[in-house]
């Protein structure tokens, strides 16, 4: 587990989460509040609105995402969720917890059919999961339901738009 004692420390450590971004931290008890710095043209076309916060747990180096609460409020949440256990409103977000991957099976005109596997980065680790997943080109509306499926729908659509309209073969993420 990293060390998160210093700022310097919990800014590093979101950098191995996200590289491309910047994040301001202040401390709070047994962790970080961290907010995404945005750039001008960001603040511009109002990215801030909804804007998400994040805590560190420096001593679990796990890091949590919360609403676009006020910093206070969040801290509050997180010191609570740190004394009590009940963690109103955060998700862990990093490390993360499943590594999904789908290939391509068929695709047509309106379709794109892919086996999708999601494995488990947990320690213990869960059992494997395999299902197909069917989505619809037009309207990104896929089958099965549920988040990982949305996940993988995500990124594959997301692929697509930087490949001109091409689906993705193979393709692997992590949440």
């Amino acid at each position: 587990m990293a060390e998160l004692e210093t700022r310097e420390q919990a800014l590093a450590y979101l950098a191995q989460m996200s590289p491309t971004e910047t994040f301001q931290v202040h401390p709070v008890s047994k962790g970080w509040v961290a907010t995404k710095v945005l750039s001008p043209e960001q603040m511009a076309t109002g990215q801030s609105v909804g804007l998400a916060r994040l805590v560190i747990d420096s001593e679990t180096g796990i890091i949590y995402q919360y609403p676009s609460w006020s910093e206070t409020m969040v801290a509050e949440a997180y010191t609570t969720f740190k004394e009590t256990g009940f963690n109103r409103g955060g998700t862990q977000i990093y490390p993360y917890q499943s590594r999904i991957t789908i290939q391509r099976v068929r695709e047509d005109a309106q379709t794109i059919v892919y086996q999708m596997t999601v494995e488990s980065l947990t320690n213990p680790p869960e059992p494997t999961q395999q299902s197909q997943l069917t989505i619809e080109k037009a309207t990104f509306a896929h089958e099965p339901r549920g988040w990982l499926a949305s996940v993988a729908t995500s990124h594959a659509e997301w692929l697509s738009r930087q490949n001109r309209g091409v689906w993705p073969e193979v393709a692997t993420t992590e949440v």
